[in-house]
């Protein structure tokens, strides 16, 4: 009986696919798998940029550097992520180059995974 329901099921997708004209369903399954197979790992690090818009001798370089091997560890830690992005936003000549990193939408789904998974 089961054998039976799922192969209406699979038959009547098929006959939604095919009659389909405006490709919606297609779409739509191409949507969700781009969604579902988004890549783990966020933006790299603009750290290049952000040494680039500080002083050779100011102190955040190596929160800079701290915040690129956080995020390309073996385990990254979400709250150490987020701490580092904390002190790089509140810098004056980092705030915008860290918000762009930090609010694009792979980054932040690497954030969420980080979040969701435990590590």
């Amino acid at each position: 009986m089961k054998d039976d329901i799922e192969r209406r099921l699979a038959g009547l997708r098929e006959g939604i696919t095919g009659a389909d004209a405006t490709g919606m369903v297609a779409d739509e399954e191409a949507i969700t798998a781009a969604e579902t197979l988004l890549p783990l790992e966020p933006e790299p690090v603009p750290r290049e940029h952000m040494h680039a818009a500080l002083a050779s001798e100011h102190p955040a370089h190596a929160t800079i550097d701290r915040l690129h091997e956080e995020v390309t560890g073996a385990q990254p830690d979400r709250k150490a992520i987020e701490g580092h992005v904390s002190e790089l936003r509140a810098l004056p000549e980092l705030e915008a180059i860290v918000a762009n990193w930090w609010e694009s939408p792979s980054t932040q789904r690497f954030v969420w995974n980080l979040s969701q998974i435990g590590l």
